[in-house]
């Protein structure tokens, strides 16, 4: 077998690959054509605002309880410190200053 046979021989195998790639793609657009050829973009679009509103409350409600979370880890971390203070208090023995 000499180069130049081998050459063509690839050739036509990318010609193949190309050609078996543009059919499908062709076959693939065709398909999805015919799905959205009766399809009412006008509640497309509108479902697509929908899904941002509800998207955005839900992001505000998200936040929200972010916020209720961070406020009462922050209260209950001062409610421990507060008692653990008190509990320090009471074991210490008070102190006579004499004057």
């Amino acid at each position: 077998m000499d180069a130049a046979y081998i050459g063509y021989l690839v050739g036509f195998s990318g010609f193949l690959l190309a050609f078996s790639w543009a059919s499908y793609a062709h076959v693939r657009l065709t398909r999805i054509e015919r799905a959205t050829r009766d399809l009412d973009w006008q509640q497309v679009s509108e479902i697509g605002l929908d899904v941002q509103k509800l998207k955005k409350s839900s992001q505000k409600w998200q936040n929200n309880e972010n916020a209720q979370v961070k406020v009462s880890q922050k209260e209950l971390l001062e409610q421990a410190m507060l008692e653990r203070a008190m509990q320090q208090q009471q074991h210490k023995p008070l102190k006579v200053v004499e004057y």
